[in-house]
């Protein structure tokens, strides 16, 4: 039997996927100026990084669940929030790493795009 907080989180998390997915396929561009940005400003990078690494915590607080199964992307989710935020917060190297993306073709969001899209369907499909 799957967990209510498991449910929970994949039902907030696939509509919020499904969403960033059909975003970045409509409007690769907005996300492009988005990041440049976050990289411009290192106040927004540590305000992202608070909120990352929060959200992150209060996942893993909530949903420790290490399975070979679906729930454990989830957990996944928390640690990635811990990690990014982390990052974020420790070295103002950090955000460097996602450079790359600013100069990254309309077809590389795109792809980004039906990953997270595809994540989304998924999780939506186990939560609801």
């Amino acid at each position: 039997m799957i967990a209510d907080t498991t449910l929970m989180f994949a039902k907030a998390y696939g509509i919020y996927f499904l969403v960033v997915g059909l975003a970045l396929l409509a409007c690769p561009s907005r996300f492009r100026t988005w990041y440049e940005d976050i990289l411009s400003e290192s106040r927004r990078v540590l305000f992202g990084g608070t909120i990352s690494l929060l959200i992150g915590c209060f996942i893993i607080a909530t949903h420790h669940i290490i399975v070979m199964d679906w729930p454990v992307i989830i957990t996944l989710i928390g640690y990635w929030g811990v990690a990014s935020g982390a990052g974020c917060l420790i070295s103002d190297k950090f955000i460097t790493l996602f450079k790359p993306m600013i100069k990254s073709s309309d077809l590389v969001y795109r792809l980004s795009g039906v990953a997270w899209l595809l994540l989304g369907v998924f999780l939506a499909f186990q939560g609801f």
